[in-house]
């Protein structure tokens, strides 16, 4: 309601903007689950150099 207030929209593109985030959201993580999911073993190897060189031994 802020932003349509300080912008001055009317409440139907305000919700509009809403499920337009919505969207991109939902279907970010649709795809971050599919790179997840095909490059799974090279991820965890990538992350586990990364934290090795944190390790304080």
């Amino acid at each position: 309601m802020k932003i349509t207030q300080q912008f001055g929209l009317n409440f139907d593109l305000q919700f509009l903007l809403s499920a337009l985030v919505a969207a991109l959201t939902v279907g970010g993580k649709a795809l971050g689950k599919g790179i997840a999911n095909n490059q799974s073993t090279g991820i965890v190897h990538a992350v586990g150099i990364i934290l090795n060189k944190f390790s304080r031994d």
